[in-house]
């Protein structure tokens, strides 16, 4: 803490940081022994009894410096409080980049699976005119007024020797013959999350396994060579049981690897449809995806999408939740909203997704963003790190309402109820190191912060109203804050809001009762 403190002075101060700390804190020392003296506060006693200039100067030093020392407390335990958040943020799920890295490359990164793409050519013989010039232009694209003669070039046969004449050769080219050759479509993938360990934090991976089920045909009227393509959904990581089928026979033997893709020829008759499926297992993270070509027509698409939780196996324990519904998913950019979305049935039971396109074309893929598991000490990272603002207005309240109530400044009770609420929250986060149920860490926590507030309370002070209040702001901001922290970002704010708003009346409630009892007093 003395380093981030003397560095916050080194922004304002430079190299006269640790003077200006050193002098700081000899202030703050000689504040409070002077407020602590008798000496002292005889002298603003007898001068608030006496009044006159010297009876406000006095009041307002001495409130000044009371002032001064309750700040430096409670700004002493605040910045130890966010130094305690940012040390358990990092050796409690902190992702970081590095970390992030290494797992995409021994695991595998996010997949997105292209549809299996398929060309048809046909070989024909064609006449070739070459010019001396390097020019070659077939005497179909000569016909078709693609293609012009140099000037003075002879099309006829000749043995290229006199001016340009060009030379005539027969050669066979491969000429593709477009066509929408995928009739149907049915892709049926399995995921089971598997969070993974790095470090101090979980990442998002899983497991899939995928069934690709294609109807290729043939529309032409002409006899054709087939190139298939089917892209990898990644250029790294490991894909097992990988088979590729055509009307049921195993095709390994004839696939050869082009850019990142597994690649094929197959001659095709006029009309003839098969039956090619691609089936492998395989592993990522994050999320994944699958990607029809862009604005082809499609007349039968079907995308079918379980997720399994990560269920308690071989000795290691259930992670994430165990019952999936869409509001736990994510829907990746660029990516069409699932039709029928239907959730867990139970524990361990997958979530289905399916996409079902008729006579479509579309530009967006199908996939999601699979569900992140809350990081190990995720609630108490979330307490320390509101932790602060709740001491502050706990002060606060606490210096307003005795002020109110007649009981003036009583540091060292001030003192007393904020230490006992910073270890409310450094005790219940790093109690969770040990107990797996975090309510249990949260309840024995408010506990100990309790008891020890009400000994010092309700023993010194006697059983009073300004006791009672006491206690009831210290059990407010011990049991319904850190609640409210806990919930999600909407909930809280509404919850702090009917905080702030109770804590204002009651201010306001107590200042009237305070003023119509100064009114009621007989005048001197």
């Amino acid at each position: 803490m003395y380093r981030h403190i003397l560095n916050l002075l080194g922004e304002y101060f430079g190299s006269k940081a640790e003077f200006v700390l050193a002098a700081g804190l000899a202030a703050l020392a000689a504040a409070l022994l002077l407020l602590l003296s008798r000496p002292w506060r005889r002298a603003v006693q007898d001068a608030s009894a006496r009044g006159g200039w010297r009876a406000v100067v006095l009041g307002l030093a001495d409130g000044l410096m009371a002032l001064a020392v309750g700040a430096a407390v409670v700004a002493a335990l605040g910045g130890s409080l966010l130094v305690q958040s940012g040390l358990f943020k990092e050796r409690h799920g902190e992702v970081t980049q590095t970390n992030l890295d290494a797992i995409k490359t021994n695991w595998g990164p996010p997949h997105e699976q292209r549809e299996l793409a398929v060309t048809h050519y046909v070989t024909e013989e064609q006449t070739i005119l070459i010019f001396k010039d390097g020019r070659q232009i077939s005497e179909e694209e000569l016909g078709a007024g693609k293609g012009t003669l140099p000037p003075g070039a002879d099309a006829k046969d000749d043995d290229g020797s006199a001016g340009q004449a060009p030379i005539k050769v027969r050669r066979k080219v491969r000429k593709p013959v477009p066509q929408n050759s995928i009739v149907s479509a049915v892709v049926a993938v399995d995921v089971r999350m598997n969070y993974r360990q790095k470090g101090s934090a979980f990442y998002t991976c899983y497991e899939d396994a995928w069934t690709l089920d294609y109807a290729v045909k043939n529309r032409s009227d002409k006899a054709t060579e087939a190139d298939f393509k089917f892209p990898m959904p990644a250029d790294q990581g490991v894909y097992d049981q990988f088979q590729i089928t055509v009307d049921g026979k195993n095709w390994a033997e004839n696939l050869i690897l082009r850019d990142n893709a597994q690649t094929w020829r197959l001659p095709m008759q006029p009309g003839q449809t098969v039956a090619v499926r691609v089936t492998y297992a395989s592993r990522g993270m994050d999320y994944l995806r699958y990607t029809p070509a862009y604005m082809a027509h499609r007349e039968d698409y079907k995308f079918i999408l379980r997720i399994w939780p990560r269920t308690a196996k071989e000795g290691q324990a259930a992670r994430g939740k165990q019952r999936f519904a869409w509001e736990d998913m994510g829907l990746p950019i660029g990516s069409m909203t699932p039709p029928v979305r239907t959730a867990s049935t139970a524990d361990a039971r997958p979530m289905t997704l399916e996409w079902s396109l008729k006579s479509a074309a579309t530009t967006l893929g199908m996939g999601v963003i699979l569900p992140q598991i809350k990081q190990p000490g995720y609630f108490g990272a979330r307490l320390l790190h509101e932790a602060p603002l709740g001491l502050l207005l706990l002060a606060a309240s606490l210096v307003v309402t005795w002020k109110l109530l007649g009981r003036g400044d009583d540091l060292f009770s001030l003192a007393v109820l904020a230490v006992a609420y910073y270890l409310f929250y450094t005790f219940a986060a790093y109690l969770s190191d040990h107990l797996t149920s975090f309510e249990s860490c949260f309840v024995l926590a408010a506990l100990a912060t309790l008891s020890l507030s009400g000994l010092y309370v309700w023993l010194g002070w006697g059983r009073t109203f300004a006791a009672h209040q006491t206690m009831a702001l210290v059990a407010v901001f011990t049991i319904y804050y850190p609640l409210a922290a806990l919930m999600d970002d909407h909930t809280m704010g509404l919850m702090n809001q009917v905080l702030y708003w109770v804590l204002a009346l009651y201010a306001a409630l107590l200042a009237v009762v305070k003023l119509y009892q100064s009114r009621r007093e007989p005048r001197v």
